[in-house]
Protein backbone atom coordinates (compact mmCIF):
# COMPACT_ATOMS: atom_id res chain seq x y z
CA UNK A 1 0.00 0.00 0.00
CA UNK A 2 1.20 3.47 -0.99
CA UNK A 3 0.75 6.35 2.01
CA UNK A 4 0.28 9.93 0.67
CA UNK A 5 -0.12 12.73 2.87
CA UNK A 6 -2.30 15.29 2.82
CA UNK A 7 -2.04 18.73 3.60
CA UNK A 8 -4.53 20.44 5.78
CA UNK A 9 -5.65 23.49 7.26
CA UNK A 10 -7.11 21.66 11.03
CA UNK A 11 -8.66 24.33 13.50
CA UNK A 12 -10.85 24.49 16.61
CA UNK A 13 -14.55 25.88 15.47
CA UNK A 14 -16.97 27.18 17.79
CA UNK A 15 -21.06 27.06 16.73
CA UNK A 16 -23.90 28.34 18.43
CA UNK A 17 -27.45 25.84 19.16
CA UNK A 18 -30.37 26.11 20.72
CA UNK A 19 -31.86 23.39 22.30
CA UNK A 20 -34.75 22.41 24.38
CA UNK A 21 -38.13 20.63 24.65
CA UNK A 22 -40.48 20.95 21.65
CA UNK A 23 -44.14 20.58 22.84
CA UNK A 24 -45.87 17.18 21.15
CA UNK A 25 -49.15 17.38 19.11
CA UNK A 26 -50.72 15.83 21.92
CA UNK A 27 -49.91 18.44 24.44
CA UNK A 28 -51.38 20.75 22.06
CA UNK A 29 -54.49 19.06 21.72
CA UNK A 30 -54.73 18.58 25.71
CA UNK A 31 -54.49 21.87 26.29
CA UNK A 32 -56.93 22.88 23.85
CA UNK A 33 -59.54 20.21 25.03
CA UNK A 34 -58.66 22.27 28.82
CA UNK A 35 -59.91 24.95 27.95
CA UNK A 36 -63.25 23.28 26.16
CA UNK A 37 -63.83 21.74 29.63
CA UNK A 38 -62.33 20.86 32.77
CA UNK A 39 -61.51 17.05 32.63
CA UNK A 40 -59.87 14.36 34.71
CA UNK A 41 -56.57 13.06 33.45
CA UNK A 42 -58.25 9.54 33.20
CA UNK A 43 -60.91 11.60 31.39
CA UNK A 44 -58.36 12.94 29.21
CA UNK A 45 -56.78 9.86 28.55
CA UNK A 46 -59.91 8.38 27.50
CA UNK A 47 -60.80 11.20 25.43
CA UNK A 48 -57.72 11.24 23.29
CA UNK A 49 -57.29 7.41 23.36
CA UNK A 50 -53.80 7.21 24.59
CA UNK A 51 -52.26 5.67 27.31
CA UNK A 52 -53.15 7.44 30.41
CA UNK A 53 -49.36 7.51 31.77
CA UNK A 54 -48.55 9.73 28.76
CA UNK A 55 -51.22 12.10 29.76
CA UNK A 56 -49.83 12.23 33.07
CA UNK A 57 -46.56 13.42 31.77
CA UNK A 58 -47.97 16.08 29.23
CA UNK A 59 -50.23 17.10 32.19
CA UNK A 60 -47.40 17.72 33.97
CA UNK A 61 -45.17 19.79 31.51
CA UNK A 62 -48.05 22.13 30.68
CA UNK A 63 -48.15 22.73 34.47
CA UNK A 64 -44.50 23.79 34.83
CA UNK A 65 -45.31 26.46 31.87
CA UNK A 66 -48.52 27.72 33.84
CA UNK A 67 -50.75 26.70 30.83
CA UNK A 68 -52.69 24.68 32.94
CA UNK A 69 -54.20 24.58 36.67
CA UNK A 70 -55.54 21.77 39.32
CA UNK A 71 -58.78 22.25 40.47
CA UNK A 72 -60.44 20.05 43.30
CA UNK A 73 -64.31 19.63 42.84
CA UNK A 74 -66.66 16.81 44.08
CA UNK A 75 -63.68 14.55 45.53
CA UNK A 76 -62.20 14.94 42.40
CA UNK A 77 -58.98 16.30 40.93
CA UNK A 78 -59.74 18.38 37.44
CA UNK A 79 -57.54 20.26 34.61
CA UNK A 80 -58.24 23.06 33.27
CA UNK A 81 -56.68 26.49 31.08
CA UNK A 82 -55.10 29.34 32.70
CA UNK A 83 -55.62 32.62 30.83
CA UNK A 84 -52.35 32.02 29.60
CA UNK A 85 -52.95 28.63 28.33
CA UNK A 86 -56.00 29.77 26.75
CA UNK A 87 -53.96 32.41 24.50
CA UNK A 88 -51.57 30.05 23.53
CA UNK A 89 -54.67 27.03 23.15
CA UNK A 90 -55.66 29.75 19.83
CA UNK A 91 -51.70 29.35 17.93
CA UNK A 92 -51.34 27.03 14.96
CA UNK A 93 -47.78 26.03 16.94
CA UNK A 94 -46.95 26.37 20.66
CA UNK A 95 -44.09 28.20 21.63
CA UNK A 96 -40.63 26.59 21.70
CA UNK A 97 -39.07 27.17 25.15
CA UNK A 98 -35.04 27.00 24.05
CA UNK A 99 -31.94 28.00 25.55
CA UNK A 100 -28.75 28.21 23.51
CA UNK A 101 -25.20 27.53 23.81
CA UNK A 102 -21.44 27.19 22.30
CA UNK A 103 -20.08 23.76 21.16
CA UNK A 104 -16.17 23.65 19.78
CA UNK A 105 -15.40 20.73 17.72
CA UNK A 106 -12.21 19.96 16.15
CA UNK A 107 -12.35 20.30 12.29
CA UNK A 108 -10.02 20.05 8.81
CA UNK A 109 -10.13 21.06 5.62
CA UNK A 110 -7.96 19.50 2.87
CA UNK A 111 -5.81 22.09 1.20
CA UNK A 112 -6.49 19.93 -2.47
CA UNK A 113 -10.51 20.81 -3.03
CA UNK A 114 -11.13 22.46 -0.06
CA UNK A 115 -13.52 19.37 1.82
CA UNK A 116 -14.32 19.71 5.16
CA UNK A 117 -13.71 17.01 7.85
CA UNK A 118 -13.68 16.08 11.69
CA UNK A 119 -10.70 15.83 12.68
CA UNK A 120 -10.99 12.60 14.59
CA UNK A 121 -11.96 10.50 11.02
CA UNK A 122 -8.48 11.22 9.55
CA UNK A 123 -5.18 10.08 10.56
CA UNK A 124 -3.45 13.48 11.39
CA UNK A 125 0.39 13.70 11.43
CA UNK A 126 2.50 16.90 11.89
CA UNK A 127 5.51 18.23 10.03
CA UNK A 128 7.90 16.84 12.78
CA UNK A 129 6.61 13.73 12.85
CA UNK A 130 6.62 12.58 9.43
CA UNK A 131 8.78 9.62 7.85
CA UNK A 132 11.87 10.91 6.41
CA UNK A 133 10.10 9.33 3.10
CA UNK A 134 6.94 10.56 3.46
CA UNK A 135 5.43 11.73 -0.08
CA UNK A 136 3.70 14.99 0.92
CA UNK A 137 0.86 16.42 -1.53
CA UNK A 138 1.10 19.61 -2.73
CA UNK A 139 -1.31 22.48 -1.19
CA UNK A 140 -3.20 23.91 -4.29
CA UNK A 141 -5.46 26.15 -1.62
CA UNK A 142 -4.10 28.76 0.86
CA UNK A 143 -7.27 29.59 2.28
CA UNK A 144 -10.66 28.38 3.38
CA UNK A 145 -14.68 29.18 2.76
CA UNK A 146 -16.10 29.40 6.39
CA UNK A 147 -19.57 29.02 4.65
CA UNK A 148 -19.08 25.69 3.21
CA UNK A 149 -21.57 23.34 2.84
CA UNK A 150 -19.66 20.69 4.10
CA UNK A 151 -18.61 22.21 7.64
CA UNK A 152 -22.18 22.30 8.58
CA UNK A 153 -23.01 19.41 8.30
CA UNK A 154 -19.98 18.12 10.35
CA UNK A 155 -21.43 20.10 13.37
CA UNK A 156 -22.76 17.32 16.08
CA UNK A 157 -26.11 17.82 17.48
CA UNK A 158 -28.12 15.76 19.53
CA UNK A 159 -32.00 15.32 19.96
CA UNK A 160 -33.70 18.80 20.34
CA UNK A 161 -30.98 20.54 19.51
CA UNK A 162 -30.90 22.43 16.20
CA UNK A 163 -28.08 25.14 14.84
CA UNK A 164 -28.34 28.97 14.98
CA UNK A 165 -28.25 30.93 12.41
CA UNK A 166 -25.12 32.59 13.40
CA UNK A 167 -21.30 32.35 11.86
CA UNK A 168 -19.24 29.78 13.14
CA UNK A 169 -15.98 31.41 14.55
CA UNK A 170 -12.53 30.09 14.03
CA UNK A 171 -9.09 29.60 15.89
CA UNK A 172 -5.60 29.79 14.35
CA UNK A 173 -5.06 26.66 12.60
CA UNK A 174 -2.42 24.53 12.29
CA UNK A 175 -0.70 22.79 9.34
CA UNK A 176 -0.83 19.16 9.71
CA UNK A 177 -1.46 16.25 7.31
CA UNK A 178 -3.50 13.13 6.25
CA UNK A 179 -1.91 10.01 6.14
CA UNK A 180 -4.02 8.37 3.36
CA UNK A 181 -3.28 4.94 1.99
CA UNK A 182 -4.05 3.52 -1.45
CA UNK A 183 -3.66 0.22 -2.58
CA UNK A 184 -4.88 -0.98 -6.62
CA UNK A 185 -5.36 2.50 -7.27
CA UNK A 186 -8.10 3.02 -4.62
CA UNK A 187 -8.48 5.11 -1.62
CA UNK A 188 -8.50 2.27 1.21
CA UNK A 189 -7.57 4.38 4.46
CA UNK A 190 -6.94 7.66 5.62
CA UNK A 191 -10.38 9.64 4.58
CA UNK A 192 -13.91 9.34 6.06
CA UNK A 193 -16.36 7.71 3.69
CA UNK A 194 -18.24 11.32 2.47
CA UNK A 195 -14.78 12.31 0.55
CA UNK A 196 -15.74 14.12 -2.76
CA UNK A 197 -15.45 12.60 -6.43
CA UNK A 198 -12.64 15.47 -7.39
CA UNK A 199 -10.13 14.70 -3.97
CA UNK A 200 -10.26 11.02 -4.69
CA UNK A 201 -9.39 11.49 -8.13
CA UNK A 202 -6.16 13.80 -7.04
CA UNK A 203 -4.65 11.31 -4.97
CA UNK A 204 -5.37 8.38 -7.26
CA UNK A 205 -3.38 11.08 -10.25
CA UNK A 206 -0.59 11.78 -7.28
CA UNK A 207 -0.39 8.19 -6.43
CA UNK A 208 0.33 7.40 -9.81
CA UNK A 209 3.07 10.18 -10.35
CA UNK A 210 4.76 8.56 -7.46
CA UNK A 211 5.12 4.90 -8.42
CA UNK A 212 4.44 3.62 -11.75
CA UNK A 213 3.00 0.23 -10.98
CA UNK A 214 0.97 -2.15 -12.99
CA UNK A 215 -2.13 -1.90 -10.93
CA UNK A 216 -5.51 -1.33 -12.67
CA UNK A 217 -6.86 2.47 -13.00
CA UNK A 218 -9.36 2.73 -9.60
CA UNK A 219 -12.62 1.56 -9.95
CA UNK A 220 -16.26 2.87 -10.08
CA UNK A 221 -17.00 1.51 -6.77
CA UNK A 222 -14.89 3.85 -4.51
CA UNK A 223 -16.12 6.33 -5.48
CA UNK A 224 -19.79 5.98 -3.92
CA UNK A 225 -18.64 8.31 -1.65
CA UNK A 226 -21.52 10.00 0.14
CA UNK A 227 -23.51 8.07 2.70
CA UNK A 228 -26.19 6.94 0.21
CA UNK A 229 -29.72 8.68 0.19
CA UNK A 230 -32.49 6.22 -0.27
CA UNK A 231 -35.75 6.47 -2.18
CA UNK A 232 -38.21 4.32 -4.13
CA UNK A 233 -37.84 5.93 -7.48
CA UNK A 234 -40.46 5.15 -10.68
CA UNK A 235 -40.66 6.46 -14.18
CA UNK A 236 -43.26 8.92 -13.16
CA UNK A 237 -40.24 10.75 -11.02
CA UNK A 238 -38.27 11.22 -14.05
CA UNK A 239 -39.62 14.63 -15.68
CA UNK A 240 -39.25 15.16 -19.67
CA UNK A 241 -40.13 17.90 -21.55
CA UNK A 242 -40.58 22.23 -21.34
CA UNK A 243 -44.42 21.08 -20.53
CA UNK A 244 -43.94 18.30 -17.85
CA UNK A 245 -41.77 20.62 -15.85
CA UNK A 246 -44.32 23.73 -16.32
CA UNK A 247 -46.99 21.46 -14.96
CA UNK A 248 -44.27 20.31 -11.89
CA UNK A 249 -44.07 23.70 -10.77
CA UNK A 250 -47.63 24.49 -10.46
CA UNK A 251 -48.90 21.05 -9.02
CA UNK A 252 -45.66 22.03 -6.24
CA UNK A 253 -46.77 24.94 -6.08
CA UNK A 254 -50.57 23.77 -5.43
CA UNK A 255 -49.13 20.61 -3.14
CA UNK A 256 -46.66 22.93 -1.09
CA UNK A 257 -47.56 22.54 2.82
CA UNK A 258 -45.77 25.64 4.76
CA UNK A 259 -42.73 26.04 2.40
CA UNK A 260 -41.49 26.09 -1.06
CA UNK A 261 -37.67 26.86 -2.34
CA UNK A 262 -36.87 27.70 -6.00
CA UNK A 263 -33.17 28.24 -7.36
CA UNK A 264 -33.20 28.67 -11.12
CA UNK A 265 -29.35 30.00 -12.97
CA UNK A 266 -31.46 32.83 -14.07
CA UNK A 267 -34.76 35.36 -13.87
CA UNK A 268 -36.83 36.69 -16.02
CA UNK A 269 -39.60 39.07 -15.83
CA UNK A 270 -42.21 37.08 -18.13
CA UNK A 271 -41.94 34.21 -16.62
CA UNK A 272 -42.30 35.55 -13.01
CA UNK A 273 -45.28 37.06 -14.42
CA UNK A 274 -46.75 34.18 -15.78
CA UNK A 275 -46.58 32.47 -12.80
CA UNK A 276 -47.81 35.11 -10.57
CA UNK A 277 -51.68 33.63 -10.09
CA UNK A 278 -49.57 30.24 -9.15
CA UNK A 279 -47.80 32.24 -6.42
CA UNK A 280 -50.80 34.15 -5.09
CA UNK A 281 -52.68 30.84 -4.37
CA UNK A 282 -50.25 29.17 -2.64
CA UNK A 283 -49.42 32.38 -0.69
CA UNK A 284 -53.22 32.79 0.15
CA UNK A 285 -52.75 29.41 1.71
CA UNK A 286 -49.97 30.52 4.00
CA UNK A 287 -46.92 28.69 2.04
CA UNK A 288 -43.54 30.51 2.01
CA UNK A 289 -42.11 31.15 -1.37
CA UNK A 290 -38.29 31.73 -1.45
CA UNK A 291 -36.82 32.61 -4.95
CA UNK A 292 -32.91 32.05 -5.61
CA UNK A 293 -31.36 32.81 -8.59
CA UNK A 294 -27.79 32.58 -9.61
CA UNK A 295 -26.61 34.92 -12.37
CA UNK A 296 -27.65 38.30 -14.22
CA UNK A 297 -26.58 37.22 -17.60
CA UNK A 298 -27.78 33.96 -19.57
CA UNK A 299 -25.11 33.24 -22.37
CA UNK A 300 -28.35 31.87 -24.34
CA UNK A 301 -30.30 34.72 -24.36
CA UNK A 302 -29.13 38.06 -26.75
CA UNK A 303 -29.62 41.30 -26.07
CA UNK A 304 -28.93 43.39 -23.45
CA UNK A 305 -28.72 41.37 -19.36
CA UNK A 306 -31.94 41.19 -17.36
CA UNK A 307 -31.87 43.39 -14.83
CA UNK A 308 -32.89 42.61 -11.04
CA UNK A 309 -35.06 45.28 -10.44
CA UNK A 310 -37.09 43.64 -13.97
CA UNK A 311 -37.66 40.77 -11.21
CA UNK A 312 -38.82 42.66 -8.40
CA UNK A 313 -40.96 44.73 -10.31
CA UNK A 314 -43.61 41.88 -11.21
CA UNK A 315 -43.41 40.71 -7.58
CA UNK A 316 -44.41 43.79 -6.45
CA UNK A 317 -47.44 43.61 -8.51
CA UNK A 318 -49.20 40.98 -6.24
CA UNK A 319 -51.60 41.99 -3.29
CA UNK A 320 -50.26 42.68 -0.22
CA UNK A 321 -51.62 39.93 1.74
CA UNK A 322 -49.37 37.42 -0.86
CA UNK A 323 -46.54 39.89 -1.31
CA UNK A 324 -45.68 39.11 2.53
CA UNK A 325 -45.09 35.32 2.01
CA UNK A 326 -42.80 35.49 -1.78
CA UNK A 327 -39.45 36.80 -1.01
CA UNK A 328 -36.79 36.84 -3.81
CA UNK A 329 -33.06 36.91 -2.33
CA UNK A 330 -31.39 40.04 -3.32
CA UNK A 331 -28.44 37.93 -2.83
CA UNK A 332 -27.17 36.01 -6.12
CA UNK A 333 -25.96 32.16 -5.22
CA UNK A 334 -22.99 32.14 -8.05
CA UNK A 335 -24.77 29.01 -9.01
CA UNK A 336 -26.03 27.30 -11.80
CA UNK A 337 -28.17 24.81 -10.27
CA UNK A 338 -31.98 24.27 -11.24
CA UNK A 339 -33.33 22.80 -7.79
CA UNK A 340 -37.18 22.61 -6.79
CA UNK A 341 -37.80 21.68 -3.10
CA UNK A 342 -41.06 21.75 -1.05
CA UNK A 343 -43.11 19.76 1.68
CA UNK A 344 -45.82 18.06 0.26
CA UNK A 345 -49.20 17.78 2.52
CA UNK A 346 -50.55 15.06 0.98
CA UNK A 347 -47.56 12.69 1.60
CA UNK A 348 -45.86 14.40 4.61
CA UNK A 349 -42.65 14.34 2.48
CA UNK A 350 -40.26 16.72 1.62
CA UNK A 351 -40.02 16.34 -2.37
CA UNK A 352 -36.77 17.98 -3.86
CA UNK A 353 -36.34 17.82 -7.79
CA UNK A 354 -32.67 18.27 -9.76
CA UNK A 355 -32.27 18.62 -13.37
CA UNK A 356 -31.69 21.04 -16.28
CA UNK A 357 -34.73 23.42 -15.69
CA UNK A 358 -34.70 27.32 -15.32
CA UNK A 359 -38.31 27.49 -13.32
CA UNK A 360 -37.71 31.12 -13.04
CA UNK A 361 -36.45 32.46 -16.19
CA UNK A 362 -38.20 29.23 -18.40
CA UNK A 363 -40.66 29.39 -21.71
CA UNK A 364 -41.40 25.99 -20.96
CA UNK A 365 -40.45 24.90 -24.32
CA UNK A 366 -37.42 23.43 -24.17
CA UNK A 367 -36.38 19.56 -23.76
CA UNK A 368 -35.79 19.71 -20.12
CA UNK A 369 -34.99 16.90 -17.57
CA UNK A 370 -34.99 16.11 -13.73
CA UNK A 371 -34.96 14.13 -11.26
CA UNK A 372 -37.83 14.03 -8.38
CA UNK A 373 -37.03 12.39 -4.84
CA UNK A 374 -38.41 12.17 -1.71
CA UNK A 375 -35.40 10.99 0.30
CA UNK A 376 -34.65 13.41 3.40
CA UNK A 377 -31.24 13.06 3.58
CA UNK A 378 -30.81 14.07 -0.19
CA UNK A 379 -32.93 17.36 0.51
CA UNK A 380 -30.91 17.60 3.49
CA UNK A 381 -27.29 18.12 1.06
CA UNK A 382 -29.47 20.15 -1.16
CA UNK A 383 -30.63 22.44 1.01
CA UNK A 384 -27.17 23.14 2.97
CA UNK A 385 -25.71 23.74 -0.59
CA UNK A 386 -28.53 26.08 -0.99
CA UNK A 387 -27.68 28.08 2.53
CA UNK A 388 -23.90 27.91 1.95
CA UNK A 389 -24.53 30.46 -1.06
CA UNK A 390 -26.53 32.83 0.56
CA UNK A 391 -24.41 33.26 4.19
CA UNK A 392 -22.84 36.80 4.00
CA UNK A 393 -18.75 36.83 4.77
CA UNK A 394 -19.55 39.10 8.08
CA UNK A 395 -22.58 40.63 9.03
CA UNK A 396 -26.17 39.13 9.95
CA UNK A 397 -27.76 36.50 8.28
CA UNK A 398 -30.94 37.43 5.41
CA UNK A 399 -34.14 36.26 5.87
CA UNK A 400 -33.76 33.74 3.07
CA UNK A 401 -31.02 32.18 4.70
CA UNK A 402 -32.87 31.71 8.12
CA UNK A 403 -35.71 30.15 6.15
CA UNK A 404 -33.63 27.78 5.12
CA UNK A 405 -31.33 27.11 8.16
CA UNK A 406 -34.82 26.27 9.74
CA UNK A 407 -36.50 23.58 7.16
CA UNK A 408 -32.69 22.32 7.35
CA UNK A 409 -32.29 22.07 11.03
CA UNK A 410 -35.86 20.31 11.23
CA UNK A 411 -34.79 17.89 8.47
CA UNK A 412 -31.33 16.49 10.03
CA UNK A 413 -33.39 16.12 13.52
CA UNK A 414 -35.72 13.87 11.86
CA UNK A 415 -32.78 12.10 10.28
CA UNK A 416 -31.13 11.66 13.65
CA UNK A 417 -34.15 9.85 14.39
CA UNK A 418 -34.58 7.83 11.63
CA UNK A 419 -33.02 5.63 8.60
CA UNK A 420 -33.91 5.90 5.18
CA UNK A 421 -35.18 3.13 2.90
CA UNK A 422 -35.39 2.54 -0.61
CA UNK A 423 -34.93 0.61 -3.74
CA UNK A 424 -32.02 2.77 -5.46
CA UNK A 425 -29.15 4.99 -3.78
CA UNK A 426 -28.68 8.97 -4.95
CA UNK A 427 -26.07 10.57 -4.78
CA UNK A 428 -25.54 14.07 -5.27
CA UNK A 429 -22.83 16.34 -7.64
CA UNK A 430 -21.44 19.52 -6.65
CA UNK A 431 -18.93 21.94 -8.16
CA UNK A 432 -15.48 20.07 -9.52
CA UNK A 433 -17.32 16.45 -8.73
CA UNK A 434 -18.66 17.49 -12.51
CA UNK A 435 -15.58 17.18 -14.00
CA UNK A 436 -14.30 14.55 -12.10
CA UNK A 437 -17.61 12.47 -13.64
CA UNK A 438 -16.17 13.31 -16.83
CA UNK A 439 -12.96 11.62 -16.32
CA UNK A 440 -14.42 8.76 -14.55
CA UNK A 441 -16.42 8.13 -17.40
CA UNK A 442 -13.51 8.78 -19.86
CA UNK A 443 -11.14 5.86 -17.84
CA UNK A 444 -14.47 3.34 -17.46
CA UNK A 445 -16.66 3.10 -19.96
CA UNK A 446 -16.16 -0.42 -21.86
CA UNK A 447 -18.44 0.58 -24.93
CA UNK A 448 -20.21 4.10 -25.38
CA UNK A 449 -20.48 7.35 -23.85
CA UNK A 450 -23.34 9.42 -24.72
CA UNK A 451 -23.22 13.40 -22.85
CA UNK A 452 -25.86 16.08 -23.77
CA UNK A 453 -26.31 19.28 -22.82
CA UNK A 454 -28.09 23.01 -23.56
CA UNK A 455 -24.93 24.91 -24.33
CA UNK A 456 -21.79 24.58 -26.03
CA UNK A 457 -19.51 26.66 -24.38
CA UNK A 458 -15.98 28.02 -23.61
CA UNK A 459 -15.19 25.77 -21.29
CA UNK A 460 -16.68 22.43 -23.37
CA UNK A 461 -13.07 22.26 -24.49
CA UNK A 462 -10.86 21.46 -22.10
CA UNK A 463 -13.66 19.67 -19.85
CA UNK A 464 -15.39 17.85 -21.98
CA UNK A 465 -13.48 17.75 -25.73
CA UNK A 466 -10.35 16.25 -24.58
CA UNK A 467 -10.86 13.77 -22.17
CA UNK A 468 -13.77 12.02 -24.91
CA UNK A 469 -10.83 12.41 -27.54
CA UNK A 470 -8.72 10.17 -24.85
CA UNK A 471 -11.34 7.96 -24.79
CA UNK A 472 -12.73 7.54 -28.10
CA UNK A 473 -8.83 6.61 -28.98
CA UNK A 474 -9.89 3.21 -26.99
CA UNK A 475 -12.19 2.51 -29.56
CA UNK A 476 -15.55 3.71 -27.11
CA UNK A 477 -18.06 5.30 -29.15
CA UNK A 478 -18.88 8.76 -27.80
CA UNK A 479 -21.84 10.97 -28.58
CA UNK A 480 -22.68 14.40 -27.90
CA UNK A 481 -25.73 16.22 -27.87
CA UNK A 482 -25.99 20.05 -27.84
CA UNK A 483 -28.82 21.87 -28.28
CA UNK A 484 -26.90 25.64 -28.60
CA UNK A 485 -23.91 27.02 -29.30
Amino acid sequence: MKYLYVPLYRMAVSYLYSFGRRWSLVEHMLLIESTVAKHTASELAVIANVPHRLVVEALINLLRANWIEVRSENDKIYFTATPAGQRHAKENNLPERLQKDIRWDSVCVERLTGHWMRADDLDLVYEKDLPSDAVRVPALLHTFDPNDAALRELFRLNLNESLEPVTPQFRTPSLPYARVGLAFNEVQVGLPPNAPLGLLANLVKASMEVVDDNSASYSAKSHIVQEAAWDDLTADDIIVGGDAHLMLLREALERAKSAIIIHSCFLSSDTLRNLLSDFERAARRKVRIDLLWGLHVDPEVGGRPRKFSDATDVLAGLPPSARGRIRLSPHSSSSHAKVLVYDDRETGLWTTVVGSCNFLSSEFDWMEVSLRTRSALFTSRVLSLLLSNQLPAVGNWSATARQLNHIWSELKAKLRSQTEIGKYSISLVADYDHYACITLARDHASKEIEIACDLYGLSAETSVLVPMETAASRGIDVRLQVSAV
